[in-house]
């Protein structure tokens, strides 16, 4: 049986990788943008009586039982706001002793918004810096499952400058045949190129957000997403993400509730459930979608993707409301930083005028490499390739998980995920802790959470890198 930790335990823990690796945060959890969480009105209030001086530098704060009595609040949620302060750098834990202040923030501190952001993205710290040797939580392929060569590339007289605003319409034009390919009516100028999805988030949100708004998101979902709109001063609010993909009616209510405009979902093989949305639940969200006025973001890696079940937004919508980003970096490498947007061409013009305000353009180089890859077909058979060899690791996986007992969020629709569920109590955190003591990475369920919520705890696993017999020896001890 797993060692009970505590989330204290839990919390140093990150503090002390930090130390190490210069680089990870120190508190390995998804730090929220919603003020109302005791968690952040705890922060807060210490923050700001920090900053005053009111708590002066090597003074005890509140021991956790005392901290939770003043703030009526629980131990746990006490512990992770004091963890949050020492990430910020605001306090220290001395073992045995408490917590104590360290500091005041210096006038020139960097942004607390741009400090919870970096906070959100901790997993990805963890997976740029490769500090472990079993890597099940990682969130793409091994680098020997993708390209590894690719052809030389010789730019013609036209594509050696900054090139045009949407990006290169050689790549623009392969993107069109594939949605075309797929039953969806798309042309070049409905397609912007960007320096992958997450370059395509920022555009949609610098385009369509301004600070204090409020959007919804999927939850559990896509934790980069949440770092990106807490940087931008933007509020997100979670929708249950179900089996057969957002639960239409938690959409209609809280679009209501907030008056939110933005809906960020994934179609397919989310990330990190690993299930898609089938074909009554797409009617509905767009139904949703229409009556609100709403514009839904669907980020997806595996539009490309062979064997991936589920229905498309875009399938139904043709772009009306829907704003497709895409990827290569999935598929081909996350090395290549390519992706693309497809919106309607209204929407598709503002964010080229937009990007190339902010970046001039993307790479015409790297867009005609991925142009050739396509058109020689090699493209096609780097993808069967992959979908073949996920169906394998993944079929075997879910073998192997059912031996010892566990059962999944949802059966995998195809892609790269799938969420293995953890006993109701379960604290997710401190089973990546435990499993990181065995030099196994794991990406726990609460950091892809939307809200401070410990009723779905789980592990996001990676199919590509779960058959490792080190990751089910550790599972062995959960039971």
């Amino acid at each position: 049986m797993l060692r009970q930790l505590s989330r204290r335990g839990a919390g140093m823990y990150w503090y002390s990788l930090r130390k190490c690796l210069c680089t990870v945060p120190a508190q390995f959890r998804v730090h929220l943008a919603m003020a109302q969480t005791k968690t952040d009105r705890i922060f807060h209030a210490l923050r700001e009586r920090i900053e005053a001086g009111e708590l002066a530098e090597g003074v005890k704060l509140m021991s956790i039982r005392q901290a939770a009595a003043h703030f009526d609040a629980s131990k746990n949620i006490v512990v992770t706001a004091y963890d949050r302060l020492v990430a910020h750098g605001l306090a220290a834990s001395r073992q045995g002793a408490g917590f104590y202040v360290t500091r005041r923030l210096a006038a020139n501190a960097e942004p607390l918004n741009l400090q919870e952001a970096s906070d959100n993205i901790s997993l990805l710290h963890a997976q740029l810096d490769r500090p472990y040797t079993v890597l099940v939580g990682d969130g793409r392929p091994p680098g020997a499952w993708l390209l590894t060569s690719a052809p030389a590339v010789t730019l013609t007289h036209e594509e050696v400058g900054y090139g045009a605003p949407h990006g290169l319409l050689a790549l623009r034009d392969c993107i069109a045949a594939g949605q075309i390919a797929a039953g969806i009516e798309v042309s070049p100028a409905q397609i912007v190129t960007t320096f992958g999805a997450n370059h395509a988030l920022d555009l949609v949100l610098r385009r369509f957000t301004r600070p204090g708004d409020t959007v919804l998101v999927d939850d559990p979902g896509y934790y980069p997403l949440f770092a990106k709109l807490t940087l931008a001063g933007v509020t997100f609010v979670g929708v249950p993400r179900t089996p057969r993909g957002p639960d239409p009616a938690a959409l209609a209510a809280l679009a209501d509730l907030h008056g939110a405009r933005l809906f960020f979902t994934q179609s397919l093989a989310q990330n990190p459930t690993g299930c898609s949305i089938d074909l009554p639940t797409a009617h509905a969200i767009l139904q949703v979608a229409a009556r609100r006025d709403m514009l839904i973001i669907d980020d997806d890696p595996f539009i490309d993707l062979p064997g991936v079940s589920g229905t498309r937004l875009a399938e139904l919508d043709q772009f009306s409301r829907v704003i497709q980003i895409g990827t290569y970096s999935k598929i081909l490498s996350p090395s290549l930083r390519s992706g693309f947007i497809i919106a309607s061409a209204e929407i598709a013009d503002s964010l080229a005028e937009l990007k190339m305000i902010l970046v001039v353009n993307s790479s015409s180089y790297t867009e005609r490499l991925i142009a050739q890859i396509i058109r020689s077909r090699r493209y096609e058979k780097v993808r069967t390739s992959l979908a073949r060899r996920l169906e394998r690791e993944r079929s075997n996986g879910i073998s192997r998980l059912e031996q010892l007992g566990f059962s999944l969020f949802a059966p995998p629709s195809g892609g790269l995920y799938g969420w293995i569920r953890l006993a109701e109590g379960t604290n997710d955190l401190d089973v990546a802790h435990a499993a990181a003591g065995h030099g196994i990475f794991l990406a726990p369920g609460t950091l892809f959470r939307a809200a401070e919520d410990t009723s779905l705890p789980g592990l996001r696993v990676n199919w590509s890198r779960v058959n490792d017999s080190r990751f089910f020896s550790f599972l062995k001890g959960l039971r």
